[in-house]
């Protein structure tokens, strides 16, 4: 039971990070997005690090083939009332979490695509060359990378 509390509660917070993520996309602030990727990649090891613990768990009590509502029907009366409200409650954030994925996954690519088509409009990518990848100035001008060789 002291791991099924351990998921809901990193679950739980795990689901607020993201809300919160989803409203910065939102606003567009790429700062506290930029600055949050260390965040995120953390939960992501925690995430790993606790499924591995479940896992190892699992096995060793031999119930790693089992489902949680198996699990709550098979235990004792008395953790029976609990572990069917953590299972409803690990159910439900997870629930959350994927629709929450979702949704933003969708914004970012609506944002992104609106990004597209106004480059594409502008013509922004169908600039003339100025520079080659040697460095060297293709449109009129003195090439410093000419300069650099001769010195």
């Amino acid at each position: 039971m002291r791991c099924l509390e351990i998921d809901v509660d990193f679950y739980r917070e795990l689901n607020v990070f993201l809300m919160k993520k989803h409203s910065k996309i939102m606003q567009d602030d790429l700062e506290w997005l930029t600055d949050s990727l260390n965040d995120e990649q953390a939960f992501l090891m925690r995430s790993r690090s606790l499924e591995d613990k479940r896992l190892a768990l699992f096995k060793g009590l031999g119930i790693a083939d089992k489902r949680l509502s198996e699990l709550a029907e098979e235990a004792p009366e008395d953790f029976r009332p609990k572990l069917n409200m953590l299972a409803k409650q690990l159910t439900e954030l997870i629930t959350a979490i994927t629709e929450l994925n979702a949704k933003t996954t969708e914004m970012v690519k609506r944002k992104l695509d609106s990004e597209k088509e106004i480059v594409d409009q502008t013509g922004i990518v169908n600039k003339p060359q100025t520079y080659d990848k040697n460095a060297s100035k293709v449109a009129g001008g003195t090439s410093s990378a000419k300069v650099m060789r001769q010195v």
